[in-house]
C-alpha cells in the first residue's frame, strides 16, 4: 500500500509540474507539447548542469512555431556542415579520402550485399552522386559488383577485404569527430537529440523514398497538416 501512495505522489507531482509547464507558454506557441515539457523540467531540474547549454523557454517565449522549425531547419544543415568540415581534415590521413566513401562502406559492413540503388537511397544521395562514389570504391578495390541472381537489371556490391581494412582504418578518426561534434551535450541531452532525429529520419525518408519524382508543391499538401 505504501507503494501506491509513493507512485499517487510521484503522478500528482508530474501532472503539477505539467500544468506550471502550461502555464508559462507563451500564447504564441501553438500548442503544448511532451517536447516542450522535457525542455521545462531539462531547466528546472538542471540536467544539462554538467556541460550542457541552457535549454529555457524563456529564449524562445518571443518565437512562433514558424520561425522555430525555420531555425531548426538551418541549424541541421549546418551541422552537416561542421560534420564536412571536421572529415576533410581528417579522412585524407586515412584509407579513405572522403566521408562519403565511408557510409557507403559502413553500410555493407552490415550488409552481405546491397544493389547500387539500395545503398545509394540509404545515404540519401542522388542517382548521380551516388553513382560516381560508388565508381570510386569500386576502382579502388574496396567493393566488389555482380549481376543480381533474380533481377538482370539490378547490379549488387558487396564489401571486400581491402574495403573492410579500409573502414577499420578510420576507426579513430570518425571517432573522434564524433566525439567532436557531440562535445558540448551531457549523457541526457544525447539520448534526446539521438531520439529526435530518429524521429525525423523516419519521417523524412519516408518521403525521400517515395517522392522522388513528385514536386515540391505536392509534397508540401500530402505532408503538411495546413
Amino acid at each position: 500500500m505504501t507503494v501506491f501512495k509513493q507512485m499517487d505522489s510521484t503522478l500528482i507531482q508530474i501532472i503539477r509540474e505539467y500544468e506550471a509547464y502550461k502555464e508559462q507558454l507563451n500564447e504564441r506557441i501553438q500548442t503544448e507539447s511532451l517536447t516542450g515539457f522535457v525542455l521545462f523540467m531539462n531547466r528546472k531540474l538542471n540536467t544539462s548542469e554538467r556541460k550542457g547549454v541552457d535549454f529555457g523557454l524563456e529564449s524562445w517565449e518571443n518565437f512562433d512555431r514558424q520561425t522555430l522549425s525555420e531555425m531548426v531547419a538551418a541549424m541541421i544543415g549546418k551541422m552537416g556542415r561542421y560534420v564536412d568540415f571536421y572529415a576533410k581534415k581528417s579522412m585524407p590521413r586515412t584509407m579513405l579520402s572522403s566521408l562519403e566513401e565511408f557510409t557507403y562502406l559502413i553500410v555493407l559492413l552490415s550488409e552481405k550485399s546491397l544493389t547500387k540503388t539500395e545503398l545509394i537511397q540509404h545515404n540519401v544521395h542522388q542517382t548521380t552522386t551516388g553513382t560516381e562514389i560508388i565508381k570510386r570504391l569500386l576502382s579502388k578495390g574496396f567493393i566488389a559488383q555482380e549481376t543480381d541472381a533474380t533481377d538482370k537489371r539490378s547490379v549488387r556490391v558487396s564489401l571486400t577485404d581491402l574495403g573492410r581494412a579500409a573502414v577499420f582504418s578510420t576507426a579513430s578518426t570518425t571517432k573522434h569527430i564524433a566525439r567532436l561534434v557531440t562535445n558540448q551535450l551531457n549523457d541526457d541531452e544525447l539520448f534526446f537529440l539521438v531520439n529526435v532525429l530518429t524521429k525525423l529520419d523516419l519521417f523524412h525518408d519516408k518521403i525521400f523514398r517515395e517522392n522522388k519524382q513528385t514536386d515540391f508543391e505536392l509534397i508540401t499538401e500530402k505532408y503538411l497538416d495546413t
